[in-house]
C-alpha cells in the first residue's frame, strides 16, 4: 500500500525531473544555433536540408559543354549551386527559369549555377533549352546518373530536381529535394549566407 508520504516523495522526484529537463532543454542548442543557416529555411527554402555531417564532394566524372570530362572539383574556388534536372521533369521545368535568372544576374568567376541535365540524348536537352529560352546555362550533361547516385544519401530525399549547394572549398551547405524559385528572397538570402560578395 503506498503511503501519503512515499506519494510525496514520488510528486518531489517528478518535480525535479521536470525542473532538470528544462534546465537541460534550456542549455542545449536550437538546430539554428548548431547550423546558423538553418534559421533560413524558410518560404521557397523551407524544405531545404542541412546534413549534419556533409559527404564529401562526389568525384564523379560528367559531360561539359562541349562533351569533356568534367567533376565538381574543376569549380573549386567558386560557390557552387549545382543542379540536377531533365525536361522530363515537371518540378525541373518549372524552377529552371528561376537558376538561368540567377546564373544571368550572380554568375561571376566566384559563383556558378550549374546545371546537369539527366536526359539520354543531348538533342533532348538541347531541344528543351532552346525552346524554354535558357540563355545563361551551359549544357552540362550525367546521362550516366553517375553524378546522382554520388550526391545520394541514406534517409535524404534525393529525387529530381536535386540542388546542393557548396561553398568554395567544395563543401555541402545545404541541400534541396524538389522544385523551387532559386531566383526568390529566401533563396537570395541562403546564397548569400554562403558567399557574403555576392551582388
Amino acid at each position: 500500500m503506498i503511503t501519503r508520504k512515499t506519494l510525496f516523495l514520488a510528486l518531489i522526484a517528478l518535480g525535479a525531473l521536470a525542473i532538470l529537463y528544462v534546465i537541460i532543454r534550456a542549455m542545449s542548442p536550437s538546430p539554428a544555433d548548431k547550423n546558423p543557416l538553418a534559421a533560413l529555411a524558410k518560404g521557397e527554402m523551407q524544405e531545404t536540408v542541412f546534413v549534419a555531417k556533409p559527404p564529401a564532394q562526389p568525384q564523379a566524372t560528367f559531360k561539359g559543354p562541349n562533351g569533356e570530362p568534367v567533376t565538381l572539383a574543376d569549380f573549386r574556388g567558386r560557390v557552387v549551386l549545382l543542379n540536377l534536372w531533365a525536361s522530363w521533369c515537371g518540378p525541373c521545368v518549372e524552377e529552371l527559369p528561376s537558376l538561368d535568372a540567377l546564373q544571368g544576374e550572380m554568375g561571376s568567376d566566384r559563383f556558378i549555377v550549374l546545371t546537369v541535365d539527366m536526359d539520354r540524348s543531348k538533342a533532348e536537352a538541347e531541344a528543351f533549352l532552346s525552346k524554354a529560352g535558357i540563355k545563361n546555362l551551359p549544357l552540362y550533361r550525367d546521362n550516366s546518373f553517375a553524378l546522382a547516385q554520388a550526391l545520394s544519401i541514406p534517409g535524404q530525399p534525393s529525387g529530381l530536381p536535386l540542388t546542393v549547394l557548396y561553398d568554395a572549398q567544395g563543401i555541402e551547405r545545404a541541400r534541396l529535394s524538389g522544385g523551387a524559385n532559386w531566383n526568390s528572397p529566401e533563396s537570395r538570402a541562403l546564397i548569400k549566407a554562403v558567399f557574403p560578395d555576392a551582388p
